[in-house]
């Protein structure tokens, strides 16, 4: 009775062991992914302020010298906006899977962007550097290209519990959230698009780009039509998109139903490119 007494404890403290080892693991993996976002945040993507020129034509009275240096246009000058400076030769050193950075002004969305060559749904649950991480990363998938080129491109992020990755798309279902958060940017390596946010609702958990076919202009038409008549969705019917437009479609879960999900989109409405753009 008591030699099995001594190997059900056994059994149960190694089992007790084994549980701790998977939860110091799982904190471990927790903590490192957690801070290898907040460090690239901090490291990889830093402020600065670029000036993009604008074209000076010149008016159907005014000649210039042939050898004269042209003058600047005070009412031609093209605003100088505040942008992220992002270091894509540091985050390729770290993972050729990182394409892109996405950033969304006002909120906690500032990170890199990631496509696997041969799985999914692999950056579900692994970091920007490849490694496990039970958060997963920012990911698109193979049925887009990387250069946002698709007429509707769909970023995928998890809905944390720590308001992390993409747990704040929820919040675009209160009409002032929506209304001050209307700005996305993308950052590519020789460019920066920007995207205004036209409406967010929640979804099916289909598939978005297998269940429809937005390369055909009467079924992406009719899809971005019918938002209006959507339950719980947010909108600007004015920013509406169509055919021929770049839709970005940032993807989560939805709080209220875990089997559905959360989606806000937005459209192209400017394009950067930092090949001509003079930091400062």
């Amino acid at each position: 009775m008591k030699k099995s007494v001594k190997i059900i404890l056994g059994i149960i403290s190694a089992a007790m062991a084994v549980v701790c080892v998977m939860c110091i693991l799982y904190i471990v993996q927790y903590m490192r992914g957690n801070s290898l976002n907040d460090k690239l945040a901090n490291d990889i993507a830093s402020d600065m302020t670029v000036a993009v020129p604008k074209a000076h034509t010149a008016g159907p009275e005014e000649t210039a010298a042939p050898d004269a240096e042209p003058q600047p246009d005070a009412a031609d000058a093209e605003p100088k906006k505040k942008f992220r400076s992002i270091n894509f030769d540091a985050l390729t050193e770290l993972n050729p899977d990182i394409y892109a950075w996405i950033d969304m002004p006002g909120s906690i969305i500032n990170y890199a962007v990631v496509q696997s060559e041969d799985k999914d749904e692999f950056y579900s649950d692994h970091a920007v550097d490849g490694s496990y991480y039970s958060g997963g990363s920012i990911f698109s998938q193979r049925y887009n290209k990387r250069d946002f080129s698709d007429p509707v491109t769909v970023l995928y992020g998890h809905n944390r519990k720590n308001g992390t990755m993409f747990a704040t798309l929820n919040d675009f279902a209160d009409p002032a959230y929506f209304e001050e958060h209307r700005t996305v940017y993308i950052y590519m390596s020789d460019a920066i698009y920007e995207y205004t946010v036209f409406a967010a609702y929640p979804h099916s958990s289909e598939h978005l780009l297998l269940c429809h076919d937005f390369t055909d202009e009467d079924e992406f038409n009719r899809y971005f039509d019918k938002l209006a008549d959507g339950v719980n969705t947010n909108y600007d019917r004015e920013m509406f998109p169509a055919f021929g437009d770049k839709v970005l479609t940032l993807s989560t879960c939805y709080k209220q139903n875990r089997m559905q999900r959360y989606l806000v989109q937005a459209k192209l409405t400017a394009q950067y490119s930092l090949l001509d753009a003079q930091a400062e």
